[in-house]
């Protein structure tokens, strides 16, 4: 809702960046229906591209980083250390001129969504 909010549409290019989601097929539909053309590592590569770095999480999140490092634009969902050094690694490459967006979560402090999922009625508490 945020990126259509500042106005990316159904042909904006989206990758995502992630390791294991919890339930992924179920929380991902709505952001694919809203971004048809997302794209992943999983998606991006082939299968047999990918199996050599298979128990490797380290080098599955280098994949990620190298593929975010020349983005256009950086959307992070968390503050833990890959975005910190991402984004400063853009920065670094392109002179400071890195297009970088880091949404205010103050109802989620420094947990990813992704990692950490609410269950389906979190819009219903506290008053959000």
């Amino acid at each position: 809702m945020m990126l259509r909010g500042m106005g990316f549409d159904n042909t904006t290019f989206l990758y995502l960046a992630f390791g294991k989601i919890y339930n992924a097929t179920k929380y991902m539909a709505p952001l694919r229906q809203m971004f048809p053309l997302l794209q992943t590592k999983d998606t991006l590569a082939l299968s047999e591209e990918l199996a050599e770095f298979e128990g490797y999480s380290s080098q599955l999140a280098a994949l990620d980083y190298t593929v975010c490092v020349q983005s256009e634009v950086f959307v992070t969902t968390q503050g833990w250390n890959f975005p910190h050094f991402l984004m400063g690694h853009r920065c670094y490459l392109l002179g400071g001129n890195a297009k970088a967006i880091k949404p205010d979560k103050r109802k989620e402090p420094n947990d990813s969504i992704y990692t950490f999922p609410m269950h389906d009625c979190m819009c219903q508490q506290d008053g959000i």
